[in-house]
């Protein structure tokens, strides 16, 4: 391989840039496909002082903090929400099992996510419908979870209402 053309938004090519770094492809050309700026709502959300005051008024709100951070979100954007708060990077079809994952990982975590307000909601909802469920439904999502892990987790499950 000896280029990626990117057609999407302005941080997808960064993004890119730094997927092929990391993989070892630091030799392929990235290249944007377009001289004008294409922007994305949610990138401009994350990027806003309101966003960045949300992770600041609680990052040291309990002991054990992550933010979630949508992909669709620049370099930058990670790098200085990751200064205020441990940062980890989802994607809609991978945010169930981040947040999960972390959990049983981390005692007592308290999750921030963010941008996507709308997204955010779905997932405050999904997880309190989930307590609905018997054990052994929600061990299909994850096996380390149960009924009472997922309560547990509810009240420390934060997004970001813009």
């Amino acid at each position: 391989m000896e280029h990626v053309a990117v057609l999407g938004v302005d941080f997808m090519a960064e993004n890119v840039r730094a997927v092929m770094d990391g993989a070892g492809w630091a030799d392929v050309g990235v290249y944007r496909m377009s001289s004008d700026a294409i922007g994305c709502s949610l990138a401009e959300a994350a990027e806003s002082d309101v966003y960045y005051d949300y992770l600041k008024s609680s990052a040291g709100a309990t002991k054990n903090n992550l933010h979630v951070i949508y992909i669709n979100t620049s370099l930058e954007t990670k790098a200085r929400a990751h200064g205020i708060m441990p940062t980890i990077t989802c994607t809609s079809s991978n945010v169930v099992t981040t947040i999960l994952q972390a959990a049983a990982e981390i005692p007592d975590l308290t999750v921030y996510y963010g941008p996507d307000t709308y997204m955010g909601g779905n997932l405050a909802d999904l997880f309190t419908r989930l307590v609905r469920l018997g054990d052994d439904e929600i061990r299909k999502l994850h096996p380390e979870h149960n009924v009472e892990s997922i309560k547990s987790l509810l009240p420390r499950l934060h997004y970001f209402q813009e």
